[in-house]
């Protein structure tokens, strides 16, 4: 009986931890999805709408739409969870009390019983009219096996007793816990038609001037593609150099690399998607490679690296030790850093202003300078990781966000 009692008891810790590992886990996830959910909104309300800010404003609410999905799908998750256990709890605690009210009946039976037939004489003369010692101690035994009996009965109805207490409280904490979860439901449902809506109104612009817009894009296009040439053309050129007094015949595409060069470049690598982000706080508005524009689904755009919107006035930061390798200031005064870590390059575009120069040493968390804040409100820093001549995409690179 009393093995079936432990086992009972652990199954029910376990269903109970289960579920509140599972809610925690749950709830962890919705508070950094509404982080997330809280900087796209920064922005949004922060950034004016413009033409040139469109493209952002509109790719930004599609971040915001799908994380506000993701949370709706893990209220529901919790408010489904919550109903199961609910329920489970009210089978147990009716299966509990009627555990207790037959112990309970039983035992007072038992007390009954006991009160009417075995008084202390009546003991002494069972004890007394044993034929040897031996049947006399199995006496002894067998009375005291009853009174063993009543106790184990009692702990029993004690222990049932705790445990329909304990599952009452947690069904009261459960409802409560609903109620909250399904009034976040709720409001996160409202949220997302009124961010739909706002979708649809800005797509309504854009549609009404579509072909401005699809010449914006060409325009960014052109920009872009003139960026990448001068990154590969800085890059080449410091490949070039880093053969100088080496004896060796260069490799257009790939750096010489001294055996300092090379510990850097392997503890870099070491480091593949442990890099922190170049940026302490913000959330990532464009990713690496193609995808189809938010503006019109035919046209595609191209990214060589990640963009991240950050609060105006934010630091960029170095996301390992290297050496700043260059500093190239744009005609119309925007600064990019490029720092080398072996052969791997990180390059940080679109600073305002800069705190290191060419050839210094920087480590990990190092600050590299401001990021600019154009007249629409908007602080993105660029982000590029290159490995000799070649692009990478920083997913594989960094912490995830």
């Amino acid at each position: 009986m009393i093995k079936k009692l432990v086992v009972v008891l652990l199954v029910v810790f376990c269903g109970v931890l289960g579920t509140a590992q599972t809610q925690k886990e749950l709830e962890r996830k919705k508070a950094a999805i509404q982080d997330k959910i809280n900087q796209y909104d920064r922005l949004l309300k922060e950034v004016r709408q413009e033409e040139n800010t469109m493209t952002l404003l509109l790719e930004t609410l599609d971040k915001k739409i799908a994380s506000t999905q993701e949370i709706i799908t893990i209220t529901n998750r919790e408010a489904n969870a919550l109903t199961r256990a609910i329920k489970n709890n009210r089978t147990e605690i009716k299966k509990l009390d009627e555990e207790v009210e037959s112990l309970k009946k039983e035992y007072a039976s038992m007390i009954v019983k006991a009160y009417k037939s075995k008084n202390d004489q009546s003991r002494l003369m069972f004890l007394l009219s044993s034929e040897d010692f031996l049947q006399a101690y199995k006496r002894i035994q067998y009375l005291k096996s009853i009174a063993d009996y009543r106790k184990k009965q009692a702990n029993e109805i004690s222990d049932k007793s705790a445990q329909l207490k304990q599952k009452t409280e947690k069904l009261e904490i459960d409802k409560k816990q609903k109620e909250i979860v399904v009034a976040q439901n709720r409001k996160q449902k409202k949220e997302l038609s009124k961010d739909k809506t706002e979708q649809e109104n800005m797509l309504a612009v854009v549609n009404a001037n579509k072909k401005k817009y699809s010449s914006q894009f060409k325009e960014a296009a052109k920009e872009r593609d003139r960026l990448d040439r001068e990154i590969k053309k800085l890059i080449a050129a410091r490949i070039k150099e880093s053969y100088k007094g080496s004896g060796k015949k260069v490799d257009k595409n790939k750096f010489f690399l001294t055996p300092e060069a090379k510990a850097l470049a392997a503890d870099f690598k070491s480091n593949r998607g442990k890099l922190p982000w170049p940026v302490n706080e913000g959330f990532v508005s464009r990713k690496y490679g193609e995808m189809p524009s938010p503006i019109d689904r035919n046209v595609r755009i191209y990214s060589n690296g990640w963009r991240f919107q950050t609060p105006k006035g934010a630091s960029a930061r170095a996301v390992f030790s290297g050496e700043v390798d260059a500093i190239v200031k744009k005609p119309n005064g925007i600064l990019i850093v490029y720092i080398r870590h072996g052969n791997y390059t990180s390059v940080y575009n679109n600073l305002k202003s800069v705190a290191v120069s060419k050839g210094d040493k920087v480590k990990v968390y190092d600050t590299i300078g401001e990021v600019f804040t154009n007249r629409a409100g908007v602080s993105e820093l660029r982000f590029i990781l290159m490995e000799d001549t070649n692009t990478l995409n920083p997913a594989y690179w960094l912490l995830k966000g």
